[in-house]
């Protein structure tokens, strides 16, 4: 009463509908060939991306992944599940008894048909498969094995070997290790598979009564030996294999001198270990050729011997000499090496004790020596230390270990060595942190010093070292160390190309391989193509 009426409010008109040739088309994605031509395409968020795949590129996608992100992707349908076991090449089982029954074997078998390479593995303490398991194995696997590993099966008698080999013609490589079984297992498998070429053999329980072979290995490139009683029943394969290039002997018994002077000169073994075993110098001068030389306390060996061998071997690029304290080798076989093996590469000396004198000939004489390692040196010290700095200008990498060295020896690197990248000292109780940070800041951050406090450890390494498994911890191993089981049912045994990884590194490895499956293969609910695979 008394007042206006107020006026009405003015809307503004709502905005006209974008026109059909303005707006952008959705977008459309192809449906699976299963589709009928008529259906209407669907979205988006219900396609299978890998629907479209052919099974060997979907196979190609999964050799590249590691063996936990293989399991994980097999959970996700029956299709992958499919591709994942037809296209798995490496193979590990347990070999318990209980396990692997006569009626679950085969099933498993059945389920990875193009299996090469294949570990069966038990409990030293458990009941292991016998000659019927490897039978099943032989019958499904055996035409297309390539790669064979037995641990601690002792069920196995010498008939099952002989059976399988008699299937597995085509067997390349053959690792035996706390078996059972005897030399006449072994030599069943030489006399059947024609193309074996790397044989390893540790803890063979069956040699002790065993007669020598009167085999060889035609195609035989790598022969192991490790701790075996009557050991020297294998000679022929050393003696006879005319192909033979590596060959370790390590902690077994009896004397084996009579072996290693019988290899004829004219064979092409280029690389020897020896460790923990009784060979003199007359074993070791006998011969001739190598490349490679491992001698691992070995106290009858002196310095008579390793210059014989180095004498003979001109062409020898890695020398390892762990002289177990034995004082037996020292300045004078080093000298040897120095004038004799001027394509010297690697060395290695553990408990040797060495002067300026046999350092400052293999640094003037092998210009090429890029890794060093002093290991339980009583006389490396400063002077000597200096002399490398001064000296081995080709040196890369650097290891000093429990030697009488300090800061006024350590400080010469930062003035010699240019090519130097990576630094590691262990257990030297002169050398502080200060040097080591002088060290590592004198290359402005070029060059990796790892470095320990006795009593303590700490670390400085800088993030562009070239690699962070110290210095010569694979050293000698031409061959990189091969993850050849894939493990079904256990935990993911991870390990790094060379050394051992940090846990950071192993946990950035691991989220990035499971990160990288993930966006490759991930799946939204189609509701139609494909029925998940319940465990």
């Amino acid at each position: 009463m008394g007042q206006c009426p107020s006026a009405p409010r003015r809307r503004k008109p709502p905005p006209p509908p974008p026109s059909p040739a303005a707006a952008p088309p959705p977008p459309r994605l192809l449906l699976s060939s299963a589709s009928s031509a008529g259906a209407e395409e669907a979205p988006a968020e219900g396609v299978d991306h890998t629907a479209d795949l052919p099974e060997e590129l979907l196979a190609l996608v999964f050799s590249l992944l590691g063996s936990g992100d293989r399991k994980r992707c097999s959970l996700v349908c029956r299709r992958w599940l499919a591709a994942e076991a037809a296209s798995r090449l490496r193979l590990a089982l347990d070999a318990r008894a209980p396990l692997l029954s006569p009626a679950a074997l085969p099933r498993l078998l059945d389920r990875f048909p193009a299996v090469s390479k294949l570990a069966l593995k038990c409990d030293r303490r458990a009941e292991s498969v016998g000659d019927a398991a490897l039978a099943l194995v032989a019958a499904r696997l055996g035409p297309g094995l390539r790669r064979l590993k037995l641990r601690a099966l002792r069920a196995v008698t010498d008939d099952g070997i002989a059976a399988l080999a008699a299937r597995a013609a085509g067997l390349r490589k053959l690792s035996v290790g706390s078996c059972a079984f005897g030399a006449k297992g072994i030599e069943a498998v030489l006399r059947s598979c024609a193309s074996l070429e790397e044989l390893s053999i540790k803890r063979l329980r069956g040699l002790a009564d065993s007669e020598p072979l009167a085999v060889s290995g035609p195609r035989l490139q790598s022969l192991s030996l490790k701790e075996l009683y009557n050991g020297q029943c294998f000679a022929s394969l050393i003696t006879h294999s005319p192909n033979l290039k590596t060959l370790k002997i390590i902690r077994c018994s009896g004397d084996w001198d009579p072996v290693l002077q019988a290899v004829p000169r004219e064979a092409l073994l280029t690389e020897l270990h020896l460790e923990k075993l009784q060979v003199s110098d007359r074993g070791v001068a006998a011969l001739c050729g190598l490349e490679v030389l491992y001698l691992a306390k070995v106290p009858e060996v002196t310095d008579a011997g390793l210059a014989a061998v180095a004498a003979r071997s001109p062409r020898l690029r890695k020398l390892h000499v762990d002289g177990w304290k034995a004082n037996r080798i020292g300045d004078r076989g080093l000298a040897a090496v120095a004038h004799k093996c001027a394509s010297l590469q690697e060395l290695v000396l553990i408990g040797v004790n060495l002067t300026s004198a046999s350092i400052e000939l293999i640094a003037a004489n092998c210009p090429t020596l890029e890794r060093l390692a002093l290991c339980g040196s009583d006389t490396f010290g400063d002077a000597e230390m200096a002399c490398v700095a001064a000296k081995c200008a080709a040196l890369r990498k650097l290891c000093i270990k429990a030697c009488p060295v300090s800061d006024v020896g350590m400080d010469k690197l930062a003035e010699g060595c240019p090519r130097l990248v990576k630094v590691k000292v262990k257990k030297c109780r002169g050398v502080t942190s200060e040097c080591a940070e002088r060290l590592r800041a004198s290359r402005h951050g070029a060059l990796s010093v790892n470095f320990d406090i006795p009593g303590g450890a700490g670390e400085l390494q800088d993030a562009r070292s070239v690699d962070e498994s110290g210095a010569l911890d694979n050293a000698g191993s031409d061959v990189l160390p091969e993850d050849l089981d894939d493990r079904i049912g256990g935990p993911d045994i991870s390990s790094g190309s060379s050394g051992r990884p940090s846990r950071w590194k192993a946990r950035m490895g691991s989220l990035i391989s499971r990160s990288l499956s993930v966006s490759m293969f991930r799946m939204r609910p189609s509701g139609a193509c494909y029925t998940s695979h319940e465990s």
